[in-house]
Order: structure tokens, then C-alpha cells, then sequence
């Protein structure tokens, strides 16, 4: 089984950069045997993820990580598996004119990467809500607190395929 987990966000946005923190953290990890994982930044935005999925044998997940601010609890954490249903084609073109444009949003990229046909049908989202969203680097001391949570998820949905 291959599996990819991708962090998405920008840096320097404090909690906005769970992703990318995460996947900082988890590279060069060990996983579970019989589990091919990569770890990869995927803050670099949805066109350029599209060409590099493009260049490499179909993964069987994908595991997206990222703080997501949308007017939730504060430092919840929200998992689910994403459906896979697209919006409406002028929806889906709104969505690669911003990824176009350079807007790094989760959401973007799972419209993206389904309708271009380079997401597994297997794909889930760890998202937490941000504490704290300014320009910065660490991670508020709450959010900081949920990592080693957030990693047990990520390796209970590499290894056994539901957390």
C-alpha cells in the first residue's frame, strides 16, 4: 500500500501552518511494515502538486493535514474522509483560478485533485482549528499541545485505514 501524507498550508502563519509543521516533524519516521509512506510539504499550491502526482505511480491514500480557519472551536481538531464530490464545473474553475493565483487552501486542492483525476478515491483530512493566525512561526502553545494526538491519527490511518 502507498500512501502519501501531505502538510498544506503556508509558513509563518502560527497555527495556519499545522501542516507544514507536522510534516516537518514526521519525516524520516518510522511506519507501519507493508507501508509504503512518503511525507511530503505541500505548501507550495495545487497546480504544482497536480504535476508531481502526475510524474509518479497512483498512490492508494492521501492524508491531508493542515490548520484551517473556519469559525469553529479554537484548537479543535475536525477529521473526515473526504467524499470526493465536486462542486459545479464554474466552482471548480474558481478554484484553479485561485490556486492559479497562488492561494494554498485544502479545500482548493481536493477539488483540484479530484477533478484532474490525481487523488486516490481513498483520501482523508485532518484539520485543527487555528488558536492563534498571525505572522509567526511556532505554533500557539494549545495547538502545540494536540501534536502528539495529531500524529497517533496520522499513523492509525496509514497503518490500519480508519482512526
Amino acid at each position: 500500500m502507498r500512501v502519501l501524507v501531505g502538510g498544506v498550508g503556508y509558513r509563518y502563519q502560527r497555527d495556519l501552518s499545522l501542516g507544514l509543521v507536522l510534516v516537518d516533524r514526521l519525516k524520516g519516521a518510522a511506519w507501519p511494515a507493508g507501508v509504503q509512506v512518503e511525507v511530503e510539504d505541500w505548501g507550495y499550491g495545487p497546480i504544482g502538486i497536480l504535476h508531481a502526482l502526475g510524474e509518479r505511480p497512483a498512490y492508494d491514500r492521501i492524508v491531508l493535514v493542515s490548520g484551517v480557519d473556519r469559525e469553529r472551536r479554537p484548537g479543535g481538531i475536525y477529521q473526515y474522509a473526504w467524499s470526493t464530490a465536486l462542486p459545479s464545473d464554474e466552482e471548480v474553475q474558481e478554484r484553479v483560478t485561485e490556486a492559479a493565483s497562488g492561494v494554498i487552501h485544502v479545500d482548493n486542492l481536493l477539488v483540484i485533485g479530484t477533478y484532474f483525476k490525481r487523488f486516490p478515491a481513498d483520501v482523508d483530512v485532518i484539520e485543527v482549528e487555528p488558536v492563534e493566525s498571525s505572522w509567526g512561526e511556532p505554533l500557539s502553545e494549545a495547538v502545540e499541545a494536540l501534536v502528539p494526538d495529531l500524529i497517533a491519527r496520522l499513523r492509525r490511518l496509514v497503518g490500519q485505514g480508519e482512526a
